[in-house]
């Protein structure tokens, strides 16, 4: 019981720290601020995280175990190539706008203002992963003088520009639309057919995730 109580106070922590660094930044945010969150004192946290940098590694490390999970229930389910490619990035999307811990997690990453914090470095594994897939991905014509690798690069560096895009103009509110479009212009690029009704009906697969 004294377990259960520890664990959930600390991801109540998680979530406070992670909403503070989604509406401020990583410099901006204090731990004075965090605890105000919770109408608690910092002295309150401490047993749990020692520091802001310590809050912010582990809402970032968050990131990993949760998409770790996600793409193996996708492929356990047999997904691969461009569906899994869809499938996930619906599913990205909806967490980004959804879910606060991811929200903040991705915002850690990019954030400039993370002087001497240890946090994996962004966007290495969504490439990798990405590359893998077009390689698998049978029905997809890479545009001329691209490889599977530089595809997977422009894609990964698009969508993390939409996220952003559809966040400050719309809390990301529209970002599914968005992501949709996204995907009707590069299935033209890579020369498949009915791209409009297979993004649909990916898109509610995704919402099993």
């Amino acid at each position: 019981m004294k377990q259960a109580r520890a664990a959930a106070r600390r991801d109540q922590i998680l979530h406070a720290a992670a909403a503070e660094f989604d509406e401020v930044g990583y410099a901006a945010a204090s731990l004075s601020s965090i605890a105000a969150r919770l109408g608690r004192t910092k002295g309150a946290m401490s047993y749990h995280f020692s520091s802001k940098a310590s809050l912010a590694q582990e809402v970032a490390a968050n990131q990993y175990e949760h998409w770790g999970e996600v793409i193996e229930r996708v492929r356990a389910d047999g997904y691969d190539g461009i569906d899994a490619l869809v499938i996930l990035s619906f599913v990205v999307a909806a967490r980004f706008r959804d879910d606060v811990v991811v929200r903040a997690g991705i915002r850690l990453q990019q954030d400039a203002g993370l002087h001497g914090v240890d946090l994996p470095t962004p966007f290495v594994g969504w490439n990798d992963l990405t590359q893998q897939l077009l390689e698998n991905a049978s029905d997809a014509q890479l545009p001329p003088g691209l490889d599977a690798e530089g595809v997977a690069e422009v894609m990964v560096q698009a969508f993390a520009g939409l996220e952003q895009v559809s966040y400050r103009l719309a809390h990301a509110k529209d970002i599914s639309d968005r992501v949709r479009r996204y995907w009707l212009l590069l299935m033209s690029s890579f020369r498949i057919d009915d791209a409009e009704n297979r993004i649909a009906r990916l898109s509610v697969e995704a919402e099993r995730y």
